[in-house]
């Protein structure tokens, strides 16, 4: 088990300030250009933190926004929030897909309400816990709601180990109140707290693990749908919120 060091990293994150207080963050190629072209957001500064990726910023209100392409995966993810979160932003908004445990059709929204930490990420930001709570989750709920937007809530799964998702691990964490499979939350939200930032998160159904034999359903075919473009607006919503 990995021992949590509490003290100062060799290492710390830069990025040039790209002047505003809110990022949405999309994971999928789809759901990234939709988010691009709904909001218009024009290229700001580049995150250089083992790999480029642009951020972009748009303003509503008169406030800047930023957006940026998460990679997939918590050290990655985690890596780039960093950069983010160096960057001068205090609140970031993740969306993206999830598998599903449950039995519920594909697309359906998901919000979590903890994360259990199958992932190596978090741990290098506090101490070992089965779980950590997602501390905003009853916000996203109540902007889902508000929108007219049905969803389930329930804990979700976090794992390193997309091709070692096994039955016995499914139905274990599915009898403990998780919903769905991801491989990000539980590790963002750790380096969110430890950062004394903001981290808000909500994914739409894809593949499905809830029966016996894996329904890929939509995850051989992102494109962008109906649902996209919903999600795409609450999390601007959402963001347009905070800023």
């Amino acid at each position: 088990m990995i021992k949590f060091i509490d003290e100062q990293a060799i290492i710390t994150p830069f990025c040039e300030n790209v002047q505003a207080n809110v990022a949405i963050t999309a994971f999928s190629d789809h759901t990234y250009g939709e988010l691009l072209r709904v909001t218009g957001a024009k290229p700001r500064a580049v995150i250089k933190g083992g790999c480029d990726v642009d951020v972009f910023t748009f303003e509503r209100n008169g406030k800047r926004i930023a957006v940026y392409k998460s990679p997939v995966g918590a050290p990655a993810a985690v890596a780039t929030m960093e950069e983010i979160i160096a960057a001068g932003v205090e609140h970031v908004v993740a969306f993206g897909i999830c598998g599903a445990l449950v039995h519920t059709p594909p697309q359906t929204f998901i919000v979590p309400d903890k994360a259990y930490r199958d992932e190596g990420t978090s741990y290098h930001y506090m101490p070992p816990t089965e779980y950590i709570d997602l501390t905003n989750s009853a916000r996203v709920k109540k902007l889902l709601d508000d929108s007219g937007i049905n969803t389930l809530v329930g804990g979700t799964w976090t794992t390193d180990g997309f091709y070692r998702e096994t039955r016995t691990r499914a139905d274990e964490l599915k009898a403990k109140g998780c919903i769905a499979v991801e491989m990000e939350s539980s590790a963002l939200q750790a380096a969110a707290n430890f950062r004394n930032k903001q981290f808000y998160t909500f994914f739409i159904t894809a593949d499905s693990l809830a029966g016996e034999q894996w329904q890929p359903n939509d995850i051989l075919d992102l494109k962008a749908t109906d649902s996209t473009t919903v999600a795409v607006a609450a999390a601007i919503k959402l963001a347009e919120e905070l800023a």
